[in-house]
């Protein structure tokens, strides 16, 4: 499929890049936050606000996660584990959420970090389903999402390609409304070379459905080390769209200083409209030209060539192409359409390098 429906967003051929703003756990743990969050996000020209729904128990195992996952930005918390338990939202609350959403005019998406946690949204009423890069080999689960018939985006960091043929096969045999995102998953991103943004039209290629981007760069860009300068996310995003980017997910947040794991590289409602307005600029820079644009009509009016006497021409006389030449401007009869005037009468006599025009012929 070259499009899928999220609800009423529209991702794919034909359509503007989808603006996702990834809510994830930025809200603390607090409905009344997600809330704001969500109402920041239509703000600032958002499509679609994504969170994500923690069943911890059903996610991990805590005594092993806690041996491979307790350290970087989770150590403060104790591991992922702690990490989750504190700032989820319980189900109840996502259901609130989504019914709020809905009434702002926000498509609510959701990854669930378990099959129990699609199964209650899938119960809730949602109407597509996000899976992250690390459920992208979990084919049980998959498997099973698929079966609610409902549009699928699946993240592909860290996810080899024959691992992403398993998963795309298994999405397509139960159900066709499938798309994937281009991702790395490093938080953040600190190198250029690491975004291989020609991964998109090779999906796009591969897998025949639409492919965006879930990116983890903060609002100011790359820094570069070995470029030695700062590479500006709307540099960055005029290659993601260019390359075929159907939809962007970017982190979202109220505070970037929140003392969370994901704030400070995300972005914060000015940001996330800036990002926006870059991605629309970039998307009208981008498409392919199929008509005279505005700022080109004063140029075209000089540039272009008209006919000219190349000779006296007296009047009667049928006009021959040994009769004219082409000069500017272009505000007498267009040299394009001389073809039409040849064998024409003259209504006038015509001197030498006057321009000839339309009523200089009888009708």
């Amino acid at each position: 499929m070259k499009t899928i429906k999220i609800g009423k967003i529209e991702i794919g051929e034909g359509y503007p890049a989808a603006i996702i703003a990834e809510g994830c756990d930025n809200h603390g743990g607090s409905l009344a936050k997600a809330k704001e969050m969500a109402h920041a996000a239509k703000e600032a020209g958002a499509d679609i606000i994504k969170f994500q729904l923690h069943l911890p128990d059903e996610e991990m195992v805590k005594s092993e996660i806690e041996k491979v996952a307790a350290d970087g930005i989770f150590k403060k918390w104790g591991s992922l584990y702690g990490f989750v338990e504190k700032f989820l939202l319980k189900p109840e609350e996502h259901a609130e959420l989504k019914d709020y959403c809905e009434k702002i005019g926000i498509q609510y998406l959701c990854t669930p970090f378990s099959l129990k946690a699609a199964q209650l949204l899938n119960e809730m009423g949602a109407e597509g389903f996000k899976i992250g890069s690390g459920e992208t080999e979990d084919l049980p689960m998959i498997e099973e999402v698929a079966k609610f018939g409902k549009p699928m985006m699946i993240s592909t960091g860290m996810t080899t390609l024959e691992e992403l043929d398993a998963a795309v096969n298994a999405v397509k045999a139960i159900n066709p409304q499938l798309c994937l995102a281009h991702c790395i998953s490093t938080y953040p991103i600190k190198a250029l070379s690491t975004l291989k943004f020609g991964t998109i039209p090779y999906y796009q290629k591969r897998y025949g459905v639409p492919i965006g981007w879930s990116d983890h760069s903060a609002p100011e860009g790359i820094y570069d080390e070995e470029l030695r300068r700062q590479i500006p996310e709307a540099e960055i995003l005029a290659v993601a769209l260019g390359s075929g980017a159907t939809f962007i997910e970017k982190h979202f947040t109220l505070d970037r200083n929140a003392d969370d794991g994901d704030s400070f590289f995300s972005h914060d409602p000015s940001t996330l409209k800036n990002l926006v307005k870059n991605v629309r600029h970039w998307e009208e820079a981008l498409a392919s030209r199929n008509e005279i644009l505005k700022a080109e009509e004063w140029v075209r009016l000089w540039a272009k060539r008209s006919l000219v006497a190349a000779a006296d021409i007296p009047v009667g006389a049928a006009l021959s192409r040994a009769m004219f030449t082409s000069k500017r401007p272009g505000t007498g009869i267009r040299s394009k359409d001389y073809k039409s005037f040849l064998g024409r009468k003259t209504a006038r006599a015509i001197q030498k390098g006057e321009m000839l025009r339309i009523e200089d012929f009888e009708k």
